[in-house]
């Protein structure tokens, strides 16, 4: 009898045992699909440009027909549809967040965008074109700008020679504590402005408290320009060098002058062979490298290399002859950093680009130059 009782509670203690446990499975089973919402999302374009259309996919899963919706664009507008698109007015680096909620349940997914520019820029012709289109005249470069009445590497330097008519200024970026990219030719800031110290120990906001100096010393109220200034004031209206020899990181310049729809104005020079191969190497046949050519083994690490133009200062015949043959175009120095003037050779060293057939000339004294090849009738 007791023991005919005794397994009669054991059984009932083991089915109360079951439906509880029945009964939590249960619960978690009705909850989970609730409590699991995860916020995911899909943009249409991995590089938008301003003033394209841009469609926002919602890719949340554990969300039902009641779930809400909450996208903050990151440009100061936002929107609660679904998938929503959207257009940026302007150029930027944006974080895009997604906020998905159904009943208690809430998560948040969130992706960076770059906006850019469009590299075709209305009424202005691609630097390749513009080569391609010179039929034997000579385009002018202002080395470190305009610097006639302005600091080298400034503002007023490159809207001195917008001014003037000279097609092209030479620059050159250096990258500041804080990773910005900033013109400077020197290591340090010491000749060119009224401070002391490398480029690299200063953030940029530390520097804008220098000035810089003009050649014949006199201090200016022109400050050291971010990279991106100088973007933003040269599109459309001039082709740029961008000397990173040595001083920039490649892929960082790039990344700018992309997304501030330069790359089809912009050479980019490096005197190192890794550079050049790494530019090419991304496939972007808008990257115009431009490597220098000294000696019969420069040539050779080149020759194999989808090249259309290089810097090239020697006096070498034979060396000559092979970069024409290849189709190069030359870059070529006449009056940089020296005290010989046009008129004190007689334009002996603009002669030189001449007769080898250099289709760039890059000088400190752009106007004298751009005069006397318009008297020849070798610039427009």
């Amino acid at each position: 009898m007791n023991t005919a009782f005794f397994k009669i509670r054991v059984l009932a203690c083991i089915s109360v045992l079951l439906i509880a446990s029945c009964s939590k499975n249960d619960d978690a089973i009705d909850t989970g699909g609730t409590l699991n919402t995860v916020a995911a999302f899909s943009i249409s374009e991995d590089n938008p440009l301003v003033g394209e259309n841009i469609q926002f996919t919602n890719e949340s899963t554990g969300i039902e027909a009641n779930s809400s919706f909450d996208w903050d664009f990151g440009d100061g507008t936002g929107s609660t549809l679904k998938n929503p698109t959207h257009t940026y007015n302007k150029l930027g680096d944006f974080i895009v967040k997604l906020v998905a909620k159904t009943g208690e349940s809430e998560d948040t997914a969130s992706k960076e965008l770059m906006v850019s520019l469009s590299n075709d820029i209305s009424g202005r012709t691609s630097l390749k074109n513009k080569l391609n289109a010179l039929n034997g005249k000579i385009m002018v470069c202002a080395h470190r700008g305009h610097h006639l009445d302005a600091p080298e590497n400034s503002l007023k330097s490159i809207t001195d020679a917008i001014h003037s008519g000279i097609a092209m200024v030479e620059l050159d970026v250096r990258q500041t504590k804080d990773g910005e990219l900033v013109l400077m030719h020197d290591q340090t800031i010491d000749r060119t402005t009224n401070g002391s110290g490398r480029v690299s120990e200063y953030t940029i906001q530390e520097l804008q408290q220098y000035n810089l100096y003009k050649d014949n010393g006199m201090l200016t109220t022109e400050k050291i320009p971010l990279l991106k200034e100088v973007l933003e004031l040269s599109r459309g209206k001039i082709y740029i060098d961008l000397d990173i020899d040595q001083k920039a990181s490649f892929n960082k310049v790039y990344t700018l002058v992309n997304q501030y729809g330069m790359l089809k104005q912009v050479l980019f020079y490096s005197s190192e062979f890794s550079v050049i191969r790494e530019m090419i190497h991304v496939g972007n046949n808008d990257i115009i490298p431009m490597p220098i050519v000294r000696n019969q083994n420069d040539f050779n690490q080149y020759d194999s290399f989808n090249i259309d133009v290089l810097q090239f200062n020697v006096n070498n015949s034979a060396l000559e002859q092979q970069v024409h043959s290849k189709g190069w175009y030359i870059f070529r120095n006449a009056y940089v950093n020296t005290s010989t003037t046009p008129q004190s050779d007689n334009y002996a060293q603009l002669n030189e680009v001449i007769t080898i057939g250099g289709r760039i000339v890059q000088t400190d004294n752009p106007v004298d130059i751009i005069i006397k090849l318009q008297s020849q009738n070798l610039n427009d």
